[in-house]
């Protein structure tokens, strides 16, 4: 049994759900996890008492959240102590395009970087649109790109891009690694 700390900044809810669903994953499989909300002003819970940490942001207009990139930086030092995973929600994530894959993975080894944090696994994970916490142009940019990306929008306004498996199955693999 392992204590995992899972830290999170969201703006519409998908980088949250995603954030509970680790923990969730990480306590059904024995462990133990603190959940985090970073964008709420959790943050003076540190990674000090933890054995790994998951931290998860979102994409908005090129950039991660800055409560997350702020709580990287004052809590580097602890962070680079023990295993971490980063996980970076976009819709571009949900893309099969290679050039497209290949920039969204150069922006979050970019934030890396400039936060001082590289954490030993990184996924991308592919985020969702949820109609009612847009505005008009917010709406409009976000049903183009999905579109683009050849999904279809989910009639109620909630469309989920997110892969559920296989972000179990990360979660599953970096547990099996923080826990040797």
């Amino acid at each position: 049994m392992a204590r995992f700390l899972v830290a999170f900044a969201s703006r519409e809810g998908q980088t949250e759900k995603i954030a509970h669903h680790c923990a969730r994953r990480l306590e059904d499989r024995g462990h133990i996890s603190r959940l985090v909300d970073l964008a709420a002003g959790e943050t003076e819970a540190g990674a000090d008492d933890c054995d790994a940490a998951i931290l998860a942001g979102s994409i908005h207009r090129g950039r991660h959240e800055s409560e997350l990139a702020a709580f990287i930086m004052r809590h580097a030092p602890a962070l680079r102590q023990r295993p971490g995973a980063f996980l970076s929600i976009s819709l571009a994530a949900a893309s099969h395009d290679e050039n497209e894959r290949s920039a969204i993975d150069e922006l979050v080894q970019g934030f890396l970087h400039e936060v001082g944090w590289q954490p030993e696994q990184v996924l991308l994970v592919a985020g969702a649109v949820h109609d009612r916490e847009l505005n008009a142009l917010e709406r409009f940019v976000l049903h183009r790109i999905v579109d683009a990306h050849g999904v279809e929008r989910h009639p109620s306004g909630d469309t989920e891009l997110t892969d559920w498996a296989a972000l179990d199955s990360f979660v599953d693999a970096f547990a099996a690694l923080a826990v040797r």
